[in-house]
């Protein structure tokens, strides 16, 4: 039975996410969120949400993982 790989979300820059596989702390990959981070990421699952601004607008970002595909865009 294979075991789920679990991440944790962290950011990076201030335009950045890097994701880090939880049970071996290893950085996996690092995700560009296409706007200026304004809230800390927050992965559960294969789910990472994080809130950005980008020409003076707020979104909801959704990546799915762990490949950081943009899967879902919510105006805030």
């Amino acid at each position: 039975m294979s075991k789920t790989k679990q991440f944790i979300a962290q950011q990076g820059s201030p335009t950045t996410v890097k994701v880090f596989e939880a049970e071996t702390g290893q950085l996996y990959r690092v995700i560009t969120v296409g706007g200026t981070i304004v809230s800390q990421p927050y992965a559960s699952g294969h789910i990472m949400t994080v809130t950005v601004e980008s020409s003076g607008k707020r979104f909801v970002k959704t990546f799915s993982l762990p490949h950081g595909g943009l899967k879902n865009i919510i105006p805030v």
